[in-house]
């Protein structure tokens, strides 16, 4: 009896019995941590979507007659990449699903969010290299992953991007951009990255893989790095984005 106790209490810690979102049964999912029910629910990003930062307008006429119409923080302040893409919100089910990825943290959920992520994203067919957003040496040894890279090898697979996973480096450790505001987040990672091989992305159409799209700071500071080494085009494509 104690073997089989001990036995059910180490599945119960791969595979919780209990939906980390809904608290019902996970049943058959097989998926750690998540019923069928709440993993199927992911809210995703609908249109119309700003051409440039991917942002949801108000109205569903929005892009009716101004097909390529920017959204006002895009025309205060245009971002250093070309376009942003996201394939849900981050909320419900879904950003419970990345809290419990990063933070647990769980690498289990890598290879089903990751293939929601590649199997759902609107791929742009002139896109040639993937790089993932990096991680500090430090936090990558602390947490064991990256879980950016992660994604980006899904895309990879699925859609047979190429994958540069160590060019793009964080050359100093930043705070986490969850704490701060817009403009903190900005002056937090300002100069925090560089490219080991910049002749690599050269004129190349690049697309760099995150988990959240926020306020777009970070993903704009790797872009500015990329567009600073001749890349042609940079596209960020995130697995959710928060809708402020």
């Amino acid at each position: 009896m104690r073997t089989v106790r001990i036995l059910r209490g180490l599945l119960d810690v791969i595979l919780p019995s209990s939906c980390s979102y809904c608290n019902g049964p996970v049943g058959d999912s097989g998926i750690a941590h998540f019923c069928r029910e709440c993993w199927g629910d992911f809210a995703m990003i609908s249109g119309p979507l700003c051409p440039c930062c991917g942002k949801p307008f108000g109205s569903p006429a929005s892009l009716e007659h101004s097909p390529d119409h920017v959204c006002g923080e895009c025309r205060r302040r245009p971002p250093k990449f070309d376009q942003a893409l996201a394939v849900g919100q981050f909320e419900g089910p879904l950003r419970e699903a990345i809290h419990q990825f990063k933070y647990r943290p769980c690498r289990s959920l890598g290879r089903p969010l990751g293939e929601w992520f590649a199997q759902n994203i609107r791929i742009l067919p002139r896109l040639e290299v993937a790089i993932p957003v990096p991680l500090h040496g430090s936090r990558l040894r602390q947490r064991g992953f990256n879980q950016a890279l992660l994604l980006a090898h899904h895309l990879h697979e699925k859609h047979g991007i190429s994958l540069s996973f160590d060019n793009l480096v964080r050359m100093r450790r930043t705070m986490p951009q969850v704490e701060l505001s817009a403009e903190e987040r900005i002056k937090n990672v300002a100069d925090a990255f560089a490219l080991r091989r910049p002749d690599e992305i050269y004129a190349k159409n690049v697309v760099i893989v995150d988990d959240v799209f926020t306020t777009g700071a970070t993903m704009n500071e790797c872009a500015s790095v990329l567009k600073a080494a001749g890349a042609a085009e940079v596209v960020a494509l995130t697995l959710a984005r928060t809708l402020l």
